[in-house]
């Protein structure tokens, strides 16, 4: 076998194993995801990463089983370009989930503030997410 048969074939083998790592390397679940503690309670964003424009958002509240929240608010906003979401208030969908449709302005890192208002107290949880196109 020529060197340049050998050099081609050997390119070839690099690029079909790099291609099979890339496609066979685990991957997220939920690339949404993303989870911190409020207070007694444990947030987790649940479904997919946002998109930009109005997304809907869910978020799951586990923990004070004997508090159910009164008031659930989602306020998004992006630190580094200085940009705010108005705060929603978000529905109950039964299990510990809340929903509500966040306006996100624009691709890139953002910073979701879930307020649980439950008991005369306020908790916050901020949970990261990465808005695309």
């Amino acid at each position: 076998m020529s060197r340049g048969r050998l050099v081609a074939v050997a390119v070839l083998a690099t690029v079909i194993v790099g291609a099979g790592t890339w496609a066979l390397w685990p991957k997220s679940r939920d690339e949404g995801s993303a989870a911190a503690t409020a207070g007694p309670y444990l947030v987790q964003l649940i479904g997919e990463s946002p998109k930009v424009g109005r997304t809907p958002v869910t978020v799951e509240i586990t923990g004070n089983g004997d508090l159910t929240p009164d008031s659930v608010t989602f306020e998004a906003a992006m630190p580094q370009m200085g940009h705010a979401a108005t705060p929603v208030a978000a529905a109950a969908q039964g299990g510990g989930r809340y929903r509500a449709d966040v306006d996100f302005s624009m691709a890139g890192p953002w910073e979701i503030t879930v307020r649980i208002a439950a008991g005369g107290h306020v908790h916050e949880a901020v949970l990261s997410a990465t808005t695309n196109g």
